[in-house]
């Protein structure tokens, strides 16, 4: 595969990963628009598809675009007020482009022959953008490379230290070709077919850095993320059973479980409400588990995880036989005050739990909506 389409389809898995961070906030709504608009820049410039389009202006109006969107995170994240004049100068360049576009007879320098054939439209179409995108993609590397010395050292450092470093080389890209543009319509002598060539591989591994330093970045909560999944999945087996007791535990209406299936609520939020309804159905449950069962607790053996979901398997085949609460409750395992804990000991509980047989309860108890997961 070409560096080009390394970096196509490295940029298209960054948009793919940073998907979920829209319903976060609204600078990483901006940052994620950014990175979706570099996706389609790169892909509108890839050879096969810029053919099939015709339209050699489109990576140059969509890469304003997506300028703008990281200018926009450059605001928010420098708490920047006054949002209307960036969406002022990005119409008024994306105007004024379109009109350059059409007052010259093309935009691809490499397309004349002698030094100072560029039409002064030309020039000026490649002055405006190439100004535009060095000057956002400058504020940005400032932005990435100052907040670097803050970050906690390790890769969160190393990423937005790699971020600014490949926007800071577009950025100088950008100054470079304004520069060989204007001297090139002043009739200065520029050889386009022999530095086009490497200015792309430069361009390209510039990009490639950038969007390898975002991808850097999220590999952390990406990897917390997933840790939290993996606990949601593993307290499947004890939370379904809470919930089938008991329905009312469910924190969220049934309208809710459907955007919850489509992966939108963050996954720490999912688990930490899964923690809230398993503790809410174990103290429900609570009054059925006598304080003293010898037969359940000499088949629980010594591991305490075993003896809790003896416990529970008990509680739930009492009230599910209709058996009155227990005259002297017995106690749930006492847990360490972190979440981490409580995530740590159900887990342990959930794995115990899973295989007990548990009586179906002698009337149906509504299933309410809701992701298993």
């Amino acid at each position: 595969m070409t560096l080009s389409g390394t970096v196509l389809v490295v940029v298209w898995i960054v948009v793919a990963i940073r998907f979920p961070t829209l319903w976060r906030d609204q600078r990483q709504r901006a940052l994620w628009a950014s990175v979706f608009g570099l996706a389609l820049v790169k892909t509108a410039a890839f050879p096969p598809v810029a053919a099939a389009l015709g339209v050699p202006v489109a990576p140059h109006l969509i890469g304003v675009v997506a300028a703008f969107f990281l200018l926009r995170f450059v605001g928010l994240a420098t708490g920047a007020r006054g949002r209307r004049w960036p969406v002022a100068v990005t119409g008024a360049v994306l105007m004024l482009l379109g009109v350059l576009a059409l007052a010259s007879d093309g935009i691809d320098p490499a397309e004349y022959r002698p030094a100072g054939d560029l039409t002064p439209a030309a020039t000026g179409y490649w002055l405006v953008v190439e100004s535009y995108l060095g000057t956002v993609l400058a504020s940005a590397t400032v932005l990435f490379w100052t907040t670097a010395r803050d970050a906690r050292a390790g890769l969160p450092r190393l990423a937005l230290r790699t971020m600014a470093a490949g926007i800071g080389l577009i950025a100088l890209h950008a100054v470079f070709r304004a520069v060989l543009i204007v001297a090139y319509g002043l009739g200065v002598p520029v050889a386009f077919e022999t530095i086009e060539p490497v200015a792309e591989r430069i361009l390209a591994a510039s990009v490639l850095l950038a969007v390898l330093g975002a991808l850097v970045a999220s590999t952390g909560r990406a990897r917390a993320a997933a840790a939290a999944y993996r606990s949601l999945l593993a307290l499947r087996p004890l939370w379904t059973a809470m919930r089938d007791a008991f329905p009312e535990i469910i924190l969220f209406p049934p309208r809710r479980a459907v955007i919850e299936l489509a992966g939108v609520d963050d996954v720490h939020l999912r688990l930490y409400r899964r923690v809230i309804e398993i503790r809410d159905g174990m103290l429900a449950l609570r009054e059925f588990l006598p304080a003293d069962d010898p037969a359940a607790a000499e088949a629980a053996g010594d591991d305490p995880a075993e003896v809790e979901a003896a416990g529970i398997a008990l509680a739930l085949r009492r009230r599910s036989a209709g058996e009155p609460p227990a005259a002297h409750p017995g106690s749930w395992a006492p847990v360490g005050p972190e979440m981490a804990d409580e995530v740590a000991w159900l887990r342990r509980v959930s794995a115990a739990y899973r295989g007990r047989a548990v009586s179906p309860p002698a009337v149906p108890t509504p299933r309410p909506s809701g992701s298993a997961r």
